[in-house]
C-alpha cells in the first residue's frame, strides 16, 4: 500500500501474524471448542426456526387463494405473456387477470399492483404456464436453492463459512424472521441478495467492473441498489457506475422493448401514486422497518411535516455514510454492510421481507468480529449486539399483527449503522488484512 509510515507498515506486517493466529484459533474454536457457545446458538436458531414454521402454518390457505405478493408477478408475467405488455400498469386489467385465477377477493377492491420493472416480469413468465399454487411453491423451491446458492458464494469471501455446512446457513437464514416473510410473500429479496452477493464477490476480487453489471441486474428494487451504489462510486469505486449503466442501459431498452416508451414514461408517476396510497396496494408508513416509516408512522408525523422531516433525517444518514465510507476504503466487508444498510434505511419503501438483503452484512460483521485481535476483542460485543432485537421472531410477529408498529425495527438498523460507521476509520493496522 502507499502512503503508509514505516511504523505503519510493521503494524502490517504485526497484524498479518497475528491474523494468522488469530483464524487458526478460530478454527481450533470451531471444530473442538466453544460448545457451550455453539450450543446456545443451535438452540436459538432452533426455536427462532420452530416459531417460523408454525406462524407459516396458517398462511397455505390464504397462499392458494392468491393472498401473497407473489400475484403480483404471476399477473405482470400474464399479461406479458398474453401479449399485451403496453397495458402491464393498467389497473383494471391487473384487477381483471387476477381475479381470473384467484376468485373475487371480498377485501380486495382493486388489484394487487405491480410496481417493478417490466424486465422483471420476464423472470416469472415459464411460472405463468403453471396453476398459481403450483407457480408458488416452485418459486419457493428457487428461492431454497438461492439460499444455498448464497452459502456456496460467500465461501470464496467469507472464511468463517468455509467452516459451516451450506445446509446450516440455510436453516440459519430461514429463522430470520424477514426470510420467512420473503418466501411466505412470494417476493424477490432473496434473488436481489443473491445479486449483491456476486456483487460483493466481484468486488472482493477487485472486479469492479463486474460487480457494477451484477448490482445493476438488482434494479427490480432500485430504492435499494441505486444508494448502494452511489455509496460504492463516492468511495472511490468508479469503475463500478461504468457496469452498472452499460446493464441498466441494456435492461431499459429491454423494458421499452416489453412494454412501449409511452407505458414506461408514466411508470414513475404510476409508482408515487400506488407508494403514497395505502389504498391502492401502498405499504402503511409504520409497517415499513425504515427511516421513512419510523418518522412518518405516527399520527402527528403522517403529514407534510413528517415527509420534510424524514427527507431531511435520509440526506443527514446519506452524508454520514459517505463520511465514515470514505475515511478507510480498504475495510470492503464495513463499507460494503454500511451500505446496504443505509440502503434499506433511506429507500423509500421498505418493506420487513427486504431485510432479507441484511443476511449479507450479518455474515460479514459476524467474519469481522472474529477477526478482531488483541484488546479489539471486545468490540465484538458492541458490532453484534444491534443485530439481536432483529433475530428474535416473536418481536417480528407483535410488531407486524399486534401492536403494528414494524417502523420500530428501524431503531436497531439505526444503531448498527452507527457502530459500524464508527468501526470504519479505525486505526490503519486493521486495514492490512485487506490488502
Amino acid at each position: 500500500m502507499q502512503g503508509y509510515s514505516s511504523s505503519e507498515h510493521s503494524g502490517c506486517a504485526k497484524y498479518r501474524v497475528q491474523s494468522r493466529s488469530t483464524v487458526a484459533d478460530w478454527k481450533q474454536f470451531v471444530l473442538t471448542g466453544g460448545a457451550r457457545w455453539r450450543r446456545v446458538a443451535t438452540i436459538f436458531v432452533g426455536g427462532m426456526l420452530w416459531l417460523n414454521l408454525l406462524f407459516s402454518l396458517n398462511f397455505w390457505e390464504g397462499i392458494k387463494r392468491g393472498y401473497p405478493d407473489f400475484t403480483v408477478f404471476y399477473t405482470a408475467a400474464t399479461i406479458l405473456r398474453q401479449g399485451q405488455g403496453n397495458h402491464l400498469y393498467d389497473p383494471q386489467l391487473q384487477y381483471a387477470v387476477q381475479e381470473s385465477f384467484t376468485g373475487h377477493i371480498a377485501f380486495r377492491r382493486g388489484a394487487l399492483p405491480f410496481i417493478h420493472p417490466p424486465f422483471e416480469a420476464t423472470i416469472f413468465m415459464p411460472l405463468s404456464l403453471l396453476p398459481y399454487p403450483q407457480a408458488f411453491l416452485v418459486w419457493g423451491l428457487l428461492n431454497i436453492c438461492a439460499l444455498f446458492g448464497i452459502a456456496l458464494l460467500l465461501r470464496r469471501s467469507v472464511e468463517m463459512l468455509r467452516l459451516v455446512p451450506a445446509w446450516k446457513f440455510v436453516l440459519a437464514s430461514l429463522a430470520f424472521f424477514p426470510v420467512l416473510a420473503c418466501l411466505l410473500e412470494g417476493q424477490d429479496s432473496i434473488l436481489m441478495l443473491l445479486l449483491c452477493v456476486l456483487g460483493f464477490n466481484a468486488l472482493k476480487q477487485k472486479a469492479d467492473l463486474r460487480a457494477g453489471c451484477w448490482l445493476a441486474l438488482a434494479t427490480f428494487k432500485f430504492q435499494f441498489i441505486v444508494p448502494l451504489v452511489l455509496l460504492l462510486v463516492i468511495w472511490k469505486r468508479g469503475r463500478v457506475a461504468l457496469g452498472f449503466v452499460a446493464i441498466a442501459i441494456l435492461l431499459a431498452l429491454a423494458s421499452i422493448a416489453l412494454v412501449g416508451k409511452e407505458a414506461l414514461l408514466q411508470y414513475p408517476r404510476y409508482v408515487l401514486q400506488i407508494a403514497k396510497t395505502p389504498s391502492l396496494g401502498g405499504v402503511p408508513s409504520k409497517l415499513l422497518p425504515n427511516l421513512h416509516g419510523l418518522v412518518t408512522g405516527w399520527g402527528p408525523l403522517s403529514g407534510t411535516f413528517g415527509t420534510a422531516l424524514a427527507a431531511v433525517c435520509t440526506v443527514i444518514l446519506f452524508i454520514f455514510a459517505v463520511w465514515k465510507g470514505r475515511a478507510n476504503g480498504e475495510k470492503l466487508e464495513l463499507q460494503f454492510s454500511l451500505a446496504i444498510l443505509i440502503s434499506v434505511l433511506i429507500a423509500w419503501q421498505t418493506n420487513s421481507h427486504d431485510l432479507s438483503l441484511l443476511v449479507l452484512p450479518m455474515v460479514l460483521i459476524s467474519d469481522y468480529c472474529l477477526h478482531l485481535i488483541g484488546e479489539r476483542r471486545n468490540q465484538r460485543l458492541t458490532l453484534l449486539l444491534p443485530v439481536l432485537p432483529l433475530l428474535i421472531s416473536p418481536l417480528w410477529m407483535v410488531l407486524w399483527l399486534v401492536v403494528g408498529k414494524v417502523n420500530l425495527m428501524a431503531i436497531p438498523l439505526l444503531w448498527w449503522a452507527w457502530k459500524i460507521g464508527n468501526e470504519l476509520p479505525r486505526d490503519p493496522v486493521d486495514v492490512c488484512n485487506a490488502s
